[in-house]
């Protein structure tokens, strides 16, 4: 193929290849790991749009939406969010155990995927759809410490992943446009606000959103010109809304 970008399909976890096969179903006439330019369009749909799976860091994505935009495609990132999450450890000697994650996440823990692609969001041609899901992460324990493929643990563990799986879809949330955006911002902000009243706001709607999500949301936020940061108010930044 060339010098294209593609995904290894040998390499395609379970997750991704079932979202691909949902996706593809739904627009009859879909092709799936089809050549777009210098690309590989995880679905191309008969008039030409894209649908990419990402499963990863959004952010990695930017590249190949730039792209099919400026050829006047539209595209759709479909992202699942794993609001719930199992990991499943295959041992050596072959017995499996099943544990469910403590790490719970909530729709704006989606943010932190999405600071490198501020710039296009609200482009007219770009949908983000969001998938609140329950997965299983799939490990296999190792005869020793190893660090992870993508080289990112700080310290090496006896186990590395294989694969997601797919248990359950349990919402979607689509976003194309500043309105959709505006949804989530919390309501009786008042005219100016600060980080604290953003923070407890959204704890309203996703009680146990992070303090640091909320952060990197309100950050993104302002990139993307939703929110305006203001003066200070004693040593905290106050913020108000953007024009609509």
């Amino acid at each position: 193929r060339g010098g294209r970008k593609i995904i290894n399909t040998l390499n395609e976890t379970h997750l991704h290849k079932t979202l691909k096969t949902i996706y593809s179903l739904e627009t009859p006439g879909s092709t799936t790991e089809t050549p777009v330019g210098n690309f590989i369009a995880d679905i191309l749909t008969p008039d030409g749009d894209a649908i990419e799976i990402q499963t990863g860091s959004l952010s990695h994505l930017l590249p190949k939406i730039s792209g099919f935009l400026s050829e006047g495609r539209k595209i759709k990132v479909v992202y699942p969010l794993a609001c719930e999450k199992y990991i499943e450890t295959v041992f050596l000697d072959g017995k499996v155990q099943r544990r469910k994650s403590p790490t719970k996440k909530c729709l704006p823990s989606t943010f932190r995927e999405l600071t490198g692609l501020c710039g296009i969001l609200l482009d007219g041609g770009f949908t983000l759809e969001v998938l609140e899901t329950s997965i299983t992460e799939e490990r296999k324990e190792t005869e020793s410490a190893v660090q992870s493929k993508n080289g990112r643990r700080r310290f090496r563990k006896n186990w590395l992943k294989t694969g997601k799986r797919l248990e359950e879809i349990r919402g979607t949330h689509t976003f194309n446009g500043k309105e959709s955006y505006l949804k989530l911002i919390p309501k009786n902000l008042g005219e100016t606000f600060l980080f604290r009243d953003f923070h407890t706001g959204l704890k309203e709607t996703y009680p146990g959103v992070k303090a640091e999500d909320a952060r990197i949301m309100l950050w993104c936020l302002c990139r993307m010109g939703i929110v305006v940061q203001g003066e200070k108010k004693g040593r905290f930044n106050s913020y108000s809304l953007g024009k609509r």
